[in-house]
């Protein structure tokens, strides 16, 4: 069996959607277009995908039918370029998803760097403290061997910590694995997706995710119950997604799109009296953009003030950790060092 290709990124896809955006409100056909693309690719794989779309488009076939059969293209791109021509207007629809596809991608970047790196800080200590702890505090036992000297105190708890580790180093290792494992296991049950989702920075990502999913539907001509239905598709955050499907339900029931979305609790504060501003001056699709513009300012604000709170939290426990360790061991080596001098 074929190995089934992988979906195209966020930054590949924004890169492909608006240059064909450009392209065609430019006048110039879709096979031209990908043509052009395809004469300045030099990837080998994204010239398969363009070979793959204008082959497509030349035997006659739609450009709907020309991505999709690439199988790189998530669903959701395919069904706004299928709306896009069925509409009629395939180059404002491109450049929607383009804009899209960046916020996108900046969700991802600033999810990623606020999981990354308090972790990579976190396990840049253990290791320094590590190796100070086992190879380095065993240097100064030596030292003291042979000057005939005994340790006490604090020294002498690290010294015996030193050699515990050393000689249960597999099982540590074990016990961490066990660990990391046990919690990625719990926020992956439903109890903990649900803890996770009903942080304010999950409910500000979801927030603005649901605005971008928003903003691309109704800019593309869907109606506000195709675009909930959609966003419902793409947010993961099942405390947003709940709230969602409350606010479809209310509008159904004959409730105001505004007035339902505010009830159903998805956005907060000033971004509430921005929907009702969109409401009254029909331009919902482009206040949308804007409240997710806000709620991007809002998470990334959000993750830079928790890793300027870590860093610094981090680097003082390592400063204490090996400076009391060290001077536990300095401070009685010096003291003998004079006493022989």
């Amino acid at each position: 069996m074929a190995k089934k290709p992988n979906l195209l990124s966020y930054e590949e896809l924004s890169g492909f959607c608006d240059r064909m955006s450009t392209i065609l409100g430019a006048g110039i056909s879709s096979y031209e277009g990908v043509s052009a693309l395809l004469e300045t690719e030099e990837d080998a794989e994204s010239r398969a995908i363009l070979q793959s779309v204008a082959s497509s488009l030349e035997e006659g076939h739609s450009f709907y039918y020309a991505v999709k059969k690439t199988e790189v293209f998530p669903p959701y791109v395919l069904r706004m370029i299928e709306i896009g021509e069925h509409t009629g207007n395939l180059d404002s629809v491109l450049a929607s998803l383009a804009s899209y596809c960046r916020k996108e991608s900046g969700i991802r970047e600033g999810i990623r760097r606020a999981v990354l790196y308090p972790i990579a800080m976190i396990a840049m200590m253990l290791i320094v403290m590590g190796v100070l702890i086992l190879k380095v505090l065993p240097i100064f036992q030596d030292i003291y061997a042979e000057l005939g000297a005994g340790l006490s105190g604090f020294a002498y708890a690290s010294l015996r910590l030193s050699e515990w580790l050393s000689g249960h180093f597999i099982l540590i290792l074990v016990i961490l694995a066990a660990a990391v494992l046990l919690t990625l296991l719990y926020f992956n049950s439903a109890a903990g997706r649900r803890r996770l989702a009903s942080s304010p920075l999950s409910r500000e990502i979801a927030a603005e995710r649901f605005a971008n999913c928003m903003s691309l539907s109704l800019h593309s001509g869907l109606d506000t119950d195709q675009g909930m239905d959609f966003a419902q598709n793409l947010v993961d955050n099942p405390v947003v997604s709940q709230s969602i499907k409350d606010c479809r339900r209310r509008v159904l029931d004959g409730e105001r799109f505004e007035t339902a979305l505010i009830d159903a609790g998805i956005f907060s504060g000033i971004y509430n009296s921005m929907v009702l501003i969109g409401s009254k001056t029909g331009s919902m699709d482009e206040m949308m953009e804007k409240i997710a513009s806000g709620y991007e300012q809002l998470s990334s604000q959000r993750i830079a003030r928790w890793i300027s709170r870590l860093e610094p939290t981090l680097v003082i426990i390592l400063s204490v950790v090996v400076g009391v360790l060290l001077l536990s061991f300095l401070l009685p080596l010096l003291g003998i060092m004079s006493s022989i001098g």
